[in-house]
């Protein structure tokens, strides 16, 4: 299922792009997203095999009126391939493409104690020049397990400079000797 929610996103960012409405869409789509999160109804309704076309598609232009041309268009087929269920995460998938056009990622950096603006700004210059990307977006998440010092988490990719970490290798190589 995610090779076909790649496929749409894609699809609709490449057409986003073309048409220079990848900000509204992205928009739309983060609206979306948030709307479908745990609702029930719209699950109940887009999973419903006694649903026509007819239904679907008139559901789509009444609630989606409005929105640009490509995401009405993706969200129309989605209604006609009986997978409106899809839309949550083909936003996300979006995202992921538009992130990566913009070169820019998400970044979640663990502290024990909430960080000023500044030091999440220092934080974020530190690692824009070690990673290349252009823009960082942080978010600041307390973890008091920490003892001190940041864990920051880029993708998949974990940079640990926390007390704990210390901690723990002074204990593994304490018991490799």
């Amino acid at each position: 299922m995610a090779k076909v929610v790649n496929k749409f996103a894609e699809s609709l960012f490449e057409v986003s792009k073309n048409a220079g409405v990848v900000e509204t869409v992205f928009a739309d789509l983060q609206e979306i997203e948030k709307a479908l999160k745990d609702n029930e109804a719209f699950k109940t309704f887009s999973d419903n095999p006694k649903v026509s076309k007819d239904e679907r598609l008139a559901f789509v232009l009444n609630t989606f009126k409005g929105v640009d041309a490509p995401l009405l268009n993706t969200i129309k087929l989605l209604a006609d391939k009986k997978q409106l269920g899809l839309l949550p995460e083909i936003a996300k998938a979006f995202s992921a493409f538009r992130d990566a056009d913009l070169n820019q990622a998400h970044m979640k950096v663990e502290s024990v104690y909430p960080l000023s603006t500044e030091e999440l700004d220092a934080i974020g210059a530190s690692f824009i020049k070690r990673t290349g990307y252009h823009k960082l977006l942080i978010e600041n998440v307390i973890n008091e397990s920490l003892v001190g010092g940041i864990r920051a988490t880029i993708g998949t990719t974990v940079y640990d400079g926390s007390v704990l970490n210390d901690l723990n290798r002074l204990e593994k190589s304490f018991h490799q000797q």
